[in-house]
């Protein structure tokens, strides 16, 4: 067994994709050009062309960044829990006003899971057990 520690401290800086206030660390690499990572945004950090090459799963396990698509031009909030899956060559921007910490799974193909993605249905109501229930 390797033990990953995947904190800020081990983290380092990220050059280069358009980032001011990311840090990067590869944990883990599979068969067939497969990769985890994580990613550390600072307050107002941000990566204006992150890599496209593979399709990339990110997964906000702390924090809240916006993720922003050209074409079709939209703009989703992603908040802990929550993730968005892209193609390869669908080229995004990643921001965050708050600072986040994303995990990054990267393969030559990803495809979301049915009963992964969000409809209003699934998430109407939906807590944490962290969240408060009183009101």
């Amino acid at each position: 067994m390797d033990v990953i520690h995947f904190t800020s401290a081990a983290t380092d800086p990220l050059k280069g994709f358009g980032s001011s206030g990311a840090s990067f660390l590869p944990l883990a690499q599979g068969q067939g050009n497969s990769h985890i990572s994580c990613l550390h945004l600072e307050r107002d950090g941000k990566i204006q062309a992150p890599s496209i090459s593979h399709s990339a799963a990110l997964f906000c396990i702390h924090g809240c960044l916006s993720v922003k698509t050209p074409f079709p031009e939209t703009q989703i909030n992603l908040h802990t829990g929550m993730g968005a899956v892209f193609s390869p060559n669908e080229p995004y921007t990643l921001k965050s006003e708050t600072g986040a910490i994303l995990l990054i799974v990267e393969s030559q193909e990803l495809t979301a899971h049915a009963r992964g993605i969000s409809t209003p249905q699934k998430v109407a109501g939906a807590t944490w057990p962290s969240d408060s229930m009183s009101a």
